[in-house]
């Protein structure tokens, strides 16, 4: 029992926040590349729930711990004020204050770090647990629970979620309030897809500068499985269209631009635009391109460092599942006590949601939100944001960029 309790401390701080579909209750071995099973079998699955089943209450008591910032060290950073809301009403009070687009039918708010759209309560899927299958605070509200108090404060009999950005990430949050509002931006969204042009756009603050700079490509995604892990996200060079009519794999138009970068502190800040977004695709893409998110736990550890050059790690390397490695300068602007790592957000903000020939006049619709307080902060500390672009303006940081490669 004590070796097993030990194996728990050492891992969950680094897993707390990973939403990989490996059971936490299986553990580590040599992954190797197998042949296509996409799922576990019924013995399987049994034989891994098994395993380490004395430990589990103990398991997830630490990462709720974790999670609710119980610990003795800096107490008052910024990180540690992610999400606040305790009750329905305040969170539903938070949104309502963030509205940045209200017309026709369509209300965009932006949706703080941490906050899903459903509650943690409903079913998961086999192997999903941690942070992931709703090991969270149990007092957490989700923007499907405050959906009542939205529609109180608005009048409206009814509001649907047409788009949230993951949990892990900020950003636009659109609600419409009959479905023939949520039908109408779905249409923006397959015009725009048929036109091969991109509907969201991202921030990030990543660890390295990406490579290349800047580019526009078509994404081609699949997911493959490796062992004892299960199928994860893998970006591929060759498609075939029998693979495509198949649904194997996912193709996508995809942008990124580096606003801002630092070679002092090695972090940059990014501007990610795609059509896709499942299966973690902005993670999946910053790591392609050698420049991972900061806070990413999942898939930033794709990318490592020899001898000062980056390299890519196949998912089927097991050192491609470790705690995310953060230069001690960057570290050490976050002001974090040493070893926290896992206390780093993963800085991803859903910036803007472009809506093809919405408008009544069949002119296109961009909404924009501002990046949140935390990812505002580390961009400061980081060097990545100058004081006149602290309310998000890309051609604010762009001119602030030209002007330091001038000098």
């Amino acid at each position: 029992m004590m070796n097993c309790r030990a194996q728990i401390i050492s891992r969950v701080v680094w897993e707390c926040c990973c939403l990989l579909g490996r059971p936490f209750t299986t553990a580590p071995g040599q992954i190797r590349k197998t042949a296509q099973p996409q799922t576990y079998g019924k013995n399987k699955k049994k034989q891994q729930s098994r395993k380490l089943k004395s430990c589990r209450q103990e398991e997830a008591a630490l990462r709720n711990r974790l999670l609710q910032r119980d610990h003795k060290s800096n107490t008052g950073h910024v990180y540690k004020n992610l999400y606040p809301w305790r009750t329905r009403i305040a969170l539903a009070e938070e949104l309502r204050s963030s509205e940045i687009y209200n017309n026709d039918g369509l209300i965009a708010l932006c949706k703080p770090y941490g906050v899903a759209q459903v509650g943690t309560n409903v079913a998961v899927a086999p192997g999903l647990s941690g942070v992931a299958g709703g090991v969270l605070p149990d007092n957490l509200p989700s923007v499907s629970d405050v959906i009542p108090e939205l529609c109180r404060m608005y009048g409206e009999p009814q509001l649907h979620v047409i788009k949230s950005s993951e949990r892990w990430s900020s950003g636009v949050l659109l609600l419409s309030v009959s479905p023939q509002v949520t039908e109408k931006v779905q249409k923006c969204w397959q015009r725009a897809r048929a036109l091969k042009q991109t509907s969201f756009s991202y921030w990030a603050v990543t660890v390295g500068l990406p490579r290349p700079a800047s580019g526009a490509t078509k994404a081609v995604v699949r997911l493959e499985y490796v062992r004892n892990i299960g199928n994860v996200p893998v970006v591929v060079k060759d498609y075939t269209i029998g693979s495509l009519k198949r649904q194997e794999v996912k193709l996508s138009a995809v942008e990124h631009l580096s606003l801002m970068y630092n070679k002092d502190t090695e972090a940059a800040l990014v501007q990610v635009k795609t059509q896709m977004q499942r299966n973690h695709f902005l993670r999946l893409w910053l790591t392609h391109i050698y420049s991972p998110a900061l806070g990413d736990s999942l898939l930033s550890s794709r990318v490592s460092t020899i001898t000062g050059k980056r390299i890519q790690v196949s998912p089927h390397n097991i050192t491609s599942y470790q705690p995310q490695v953060i230069p001690e300068v960057l570290y050490s602007k976050l002001e974090l006590p040493p070893g926290k790592v896992e206390l780093i957000p993963c800085h991803l903000h859903l910036r803007s949601v472009h809506l093809s020939m919405f408008n009544k006049d069949k002119s296109d619709l961009t909404i924009t939100a501002s990046p949140p307080e935390h990812f505002m902060w580390t961009c400061k500390q980081l060097g990545l944001m100058s004081d006149e672009g602290v309310d998000g303006d890309e051609e604010l940081l762009l001119e602030h960029k030209k002007s330091d490669e001038a000098t």
